[in-house]
C-alpha cells in the first residue's frame, strides 16, 4: 500500500513495485487506508513521513508485524521506529527504493520463519 501526498513519489513506488510484481494499493486518505488495512492483510506500507499523525498506530492496531518504509524529504525528522525502518530520502532512484522495499519483505520472511540464519 502506498500513502504518500506527493504525485511524483507516489507515482515512483507505484512503478517500482508494479515492476516486480506485487499488487499495489494507491491513496492518499487516511480512512481508507484504515478500511483497508481492517479488511485486507497488507505486506508493505510505503508512507510519507509527515503522513496524519496516529495513522501508523492506527494502522499496526489491525495489523501489528506490518512493515513500513518512511519516505521523506527531510533529514532532521526519524520515524518513531526509525532504528529499524530509518526513512528512504527524497529524491530516491528506483534502485534504492527496490532495494529497500526488498530489504524490509526479506527482514520480515527471516523473522516469519524464526530468524533462520540469525545467531543465538
Amino acid at each position: 500500500m502506498i500513502v504518500e501526498q506527493s504525485a511524483g513519489v507516489q507515482e515512483l513506488v507505484e512503478q517500482a513495485l508494479r515492476e516486480t510484481g506485487h499488487r499495489i494499493l494507491v491513496t492518499q486518505n487516511a480512512l481508507e487506508v484504515l478500511d483497508v488495512a481492517r479488511r485486507v492483510r497488507i505486506d508493505l506500507v510505503v508512507i510519507d513521513l509527515d503522513s496524519e499523525p496516529g495513522l501508523v498506530d492506527e494502522i499496526r492496531s489491525s495489523q501489528p508485524d506490518l512493515r513500513l518504509l518512511y519516505v521523506s524529504d527531510r533529514t532532521d525528522e526519524q520515524p518513531a521506529d526509525s532504528e529499524h525502518n530509518p526513512p528512504l530520502l527524497t529524491p530516491f532512484s528506483l534502485d534504492e527504493l527496490r532495494m529497500a522495499i526488498a530489504e524490509l519483505l526479506e527482514r520480515s520472511e527471516s523473522e516469519a520463519s524464526g530468524g533462520a540464519g540469525t545467531g543465538p
